[in-house]
């Protein structure tokens, strides 16, 4: 139970900073917008749209959902090029910054003696 704890409050630490922050409201903006996109676009139910961009910008890729408009495919284009590297920014920020704040930890319980 100490160690889910610890990982808790790393994850407090995390999301508390203001990078962090910024990448995951930019990254869920655009699943946002990629869902409403495909919902309209492609006539995708609500779910069906944001479980594809989801997968999608997460590199997964499953293949069980295409576009078939070319307006589509050419949103997609643009949305992968653009949304891996965001959503790749905004893993490796949050990370580092769990994984900065779990090391204060394990410091500050060294110097506690614990």
């Amino acid at each position: 139970m100490k160690g889910l704890m610890d990982w808790l409050l790393a994850l407090k630490y995390a999301l508390g900073s203001v990078q962090v922050q910024i990448l995951l409201a930019l990254t869920f903006s655009q699943i946002g917008i990629a869902t409403v996109f495909y919902h309209w676009i492609e006539q995708w139910s609500w779910v069906d749209a944001f479980y594809f961009s989801v997968i999608t910008i997460a590199t997964v890729g499953y293949g069980d959902f295409s576009p078939k408009t070319d307006a589509g495919k050419l949103f997609t284009v643009f949305y992968i090029l653009l949304g891996i590297g965001l959503f790749v920014t905004a893993t490796a920020t949050l990370a580092s910054q769990f994984l900065a704040a779990a090391k204060e930890e394990i410091r500050r319980k060294r110097d506690r003696g614990e």
